[in-house]
């Protein structure tokens, strides 16, 4: 089935460029994902990282066709509550993505009202970014610079490693902008004990089109099975880090949003601390084959955050410097 699929804000800067390649799009199709494999017995499923590899860990990926659904085809549309993600109109004044500092201090606040917008949080702090080119091989971004798509299906965190990353924040340094000062172990300690929640935030931020190439999708938890969650650990010298991979089923439900522009945010949890909803949203970059021949590079940015709700009465207005997290989308 073929519709229109433009969905353009009127005042956009970006909407009469847009406009002239947003056509048509079905609302299903087949593609191919890349899902990771168990690990045989006796082996560890993840990847050295800035250390020699020392033989007890692989990291085999499978593709799989599937079917890939029209997210803006939901009717109602999906939310963070019924689904895990949802697709924002959020136009941005943001100059130049390149330049960290006005990142930090523009889009940083623009990310922080989202997310409380579209979670209900209470206060929300934003701690890391990365920019990522279709054109590029790079998984990991040195500072101003940009890394490449993440085509494996995966979830940044997991119920282990989530509360652990918001220690090691801690430890790093958390401004309270009330108190005037970082928070102290047992503050953090505090934020952990109560409802918090990683959620990413996925946006375009070419000028020339909306996105065509390595568009990121996202599954719908409710069609997932908890027991096809299987770990994926990053291995650094000083730290290890935690995906979660995913076994495959045909059972999954995957949306994307055709050619989302540099207005449109895709908001997904990565985890939540309450039980009675979405909590690891599953996703990964994917090749389109409705993608033109001569569509221009995909450029986008993701923003990480963490926001803590109205049950969680020690969280405050707060702020972290940029960080360097394993590569994740």
């Amino acid at each position: 089935m073929l519709r229109l699929t433009g969905r353009l804000c009127r005042t956009s800067p970006v909407a009469a460029v847009s406009r002239s390649w947003r056509l048509f799009s079905t609302s299903s199709q087949k593609v191919l994902l890349n899902y990771q494999e168990r690990p045989p017995a006796g082996k560890r499923n993840g990847r050295y990282i800035n250390q020699p590899d020392k033989g007890d860990a692989v990291d085999v990926a499978k593709n799989y066709e599937t079917t890939m659904h029209d997210g803006r085809a939901l009717s109602p549309p999906a939310t963070l509550d019924s689904m895990g993600f949802a697709l924002e109109n959020w136009p941005t004044k943001v100059k130049n993505f390149r330049d960290d500092s006005e990142v930090v201090e523009v889009y940083y606040n623009e990310m922080r009202e989202l997310v409380k917008k579209t979670s209900g949080a209470k206060h929300v702090l934003i701690f890391d970014h990365t920019i990522r080119e279709s054109g590029n091989t790079n998984l990991n971004a040195a500072a101003g610079g940009s890394a490449a798509p993440v085509p494996r299906v995966h979830c940044d965190y997991t119920a282990d490693g989530a509360p652990r990353r918001l220690r090691s924040l801690g430890k790093e340094g958390i401004n309270s902008f009330v108190r005037g000062r970082h928070l102290t172990e047992a503050e953090v300690e505090e934020l952990a004990s109560k409802r918090f929640a990683f959620i990413n935030v996925w946006r375009s931020i070419s000028d020339e089109a909306p996105v065509f190439r390595k568009p990121l999708a996202v599954c719908d938890e409710r069609s997932v099975d908890p027991d096809e969650r299987f770990l994926y650990e990053l291995i650094f010298p000083d730290r290890v880090g935690e995906n979660y991979s995913l076994q495959f089923s045909a059972k999954h439900m995957w949306y994307y949003y055709p050619q989302q522009t540099k207005d449109e945010t895709l908001v997904f949890k990565v985890y939540d601390k309450a039980e009675d909803g979405p909590r690891f949203v599953f996703h990964t970059a994917f090749d389109d084959p409705q993608c033109p021949e001569a569509a221009p590079p995909r450029v986008s940015i993701e923003c990480r955050a963490i926001a803590f709700f109205p049950d969680n009465t020690a969280s405050e207005t707060l702020e972290s410097g940029p960080c360097q997290e394993p590569a994740h989308e």
